[in-house]
């Protein structure tokens, strides 16, 4: 019996593992598209303003998208990566 307990926690915890893998995998996810829809919005501001547009101003901007879309998967974002893995997580 208590083979049976050792082996049931084993799987027990290689499944926690894959779902916690499958998580953090959907996040990122979410990560990635959020930062694509932060990249085509900015396309539709007008160029010109306070900053100049030149390749450092455009590196830097593209570090903050970058943050921000992995900040906004790890808070929840906008659902994508919470419905992932509502329903990738049946087959965990």
């Amino acid at each position: 019996m208590k083979v049976e307990s050792l082996s049931y926690t084993v799987s027990s915890s290689n499944s926690e593992s894959q779902k916690a893998e499958l998580k953090k995998a959907c996040q990122q996810f979410e990560a990635v598209f959020l930062k694509y829809l932060l990249k085509e919005m900015r396309k539709t501001i007008p160029k010109g303003g306070l900053f100049s547009d030149n390749l450092s101003f455009n590196i830097f901007q593209s570090f903050c998208d970058d943050a921000l879309a992995e900040e906004l998967s790890r808070n929840n974002g906008i659902g994508i990566a919470e419905e992932l893995y509502r329903q990738l997580s049946k087959y965990v």
